[in-house]
C-alpha cells in the first residue's frame, strides 16, 4: 500500500511524542501528525480510502485469529470426546491417532499465542503477554520476582537526527541485546522495556548482570547509512511479591530509572 510504511513510522513517532502525556487531546495528535506529514512530504489526499483499507487489513487479521482459535477449540473438543470413547472401548490405535492430532493442534495453538503475545518490531513479549503471564485482572502480581524498567537514553535525538527507521533499528538491536539476560523481556511502550526475573536470583546478581549488559551495549558502535553513534539505557530495579500492585511497583521503578538517568548524564 502506497505510503503505508511512511504512515506507520510517522504514527509510531507521534505516539512516542505523546507517551509522557496522560491525556492527549485529538487536536494535539492531529497537529503533531500533520506536522510530521509535512516534514516528510507525505501526501494522503485520499485519506478516507487509506484509513478504510488499513482498518480492513486489521479486521481481517483479527477475524483470522478468531476463526483459527474457534477451529482449534472445536477440534480439541472433538478429540477429547473421541479420546474418552477410545479409552472406554480400549481402542489403542484410535487413541494413539487422537493423541498425535492433539499434539499437532497444541503446536498450532502455541504458534497462535506467539503471534498474539509478541511485539512485531522487537520480537519481545508485549503488554498482553505480561498481563497473561504475571498479572491478574486486578493489576496484582500472581507470583514473586525482580522487575526492571528500562528507558533508552537519547532516543528522541536519534529519531530526530537520523529518522524513524534508524530509531526502529535501535529498538530492534537493543531488544536483541537485552535478551542476552535470559530473562523475560517485554516491550512496554515506545522505547521502554521491562525485564522480569524469577525469584531464584538475588538483586545483587541481577544488578551485576544489568550493569554488564549496559556496558557492553555502550561499547557497540551502531551505523545507519553514513552515520555512526552509540546508545545506552537507564534502568530501575526492585523485587516484587505475589499480590503486590503492578502499578505501584512500576511507579517505584520509574523513580529509580530517572535517578539512574541522572547518574548516566554525569559519566
Amino acid at each position: 500500500m502506497k505510503n503505508k510504511k511512511e504512515l506507520t513510522d510517522i504514527t509510531n513517532h507521534v505516539k512516542y511524542q505523546l507517551s509522557d502525556i496522560e491525556v492527549a487531546p485529538p487536536l494535539l495528535y492531529k497537529a503533531l501528525f500533520t506536522n510530521m506529514l509535512l516534514k516528510h512530504d507525505v501526501n494522503i489526499e485520499d485519506e478516507e480510502h487509506l484509513v478504510n483499507k488499513i482498518l480492513d487489513e486489521k479486521l481481517a487479521a483479527i477475524n483470522s485469529i478468531q476463526e483459527t482459535t474457534s477451529a482449534n477449540i472445536a477440534k480439541l473438543d472433538s478429540n477429547a470426546q473421541e479420546a474418552i470413547t477410545a479409552i472406554k472401548e480400549k481402542d489403542e490405535n484410535k487413541l494413539e491417532a487422537i493423541l498425535e492430532e492433539m499434539t499437532s493442534l497444541r503446536k498450532e495453538v502455541e504458534k497462535l499465542k506467539k503471534s498474539v503475545f509478541t511485539d512485531t518490531l522487537t520480537k519481545a513479549h508485549n503488554r498482553q503477554w505480561l498481563h497473561a503471564k504475571y498479572i491478574n485482572g486486578n493489576e496484582y502480581f500472581n507470583t514473586s520476582g525482580i522487575m526492571i524498567f528500562i528507558d533508552m537514553n537519547g532516543f528522541k535525538e536519534i529519531n530526530d537526527n537520523y529518522g524513524h527507521i534508524a530509531g526502529d533499528k535501535v529498538l530492534e538491536f537493543t531488544a536483541m541485546h537485552l535478551k542476552k539476560t535470559k530473562a523475560d523481556l517485554i516491550r512496554y511502550g515506545g522505547d521502554e522495556f521491562l525485564i522480569i526475573f524469577r525469584d531464584d536470583v538475588s538483586l545483587d546478581q541481577v544488578k551485576l548482570l544489568m550493569d554488564t549488559n549496559r556496558e557492553l551495549l555502550m561499547k557497540k558502535e551502531l551505523k545507519f547509512k553514513e552515520n555512526s553513534f552509540h546508545i545506552s539505557y537507564s534502568y530501575g530495579m526492585t523485587s516484587f511479591k505475589k499480590n503486590d500492585n503492578f502499578q505501584d511497583i512500576l511507579s517505584v521503578l520509574d523513580t529509580l530509572m530517572y535517578e539512574d538517568k541522572e547518574q548516566i548524564k554525569k559519566l
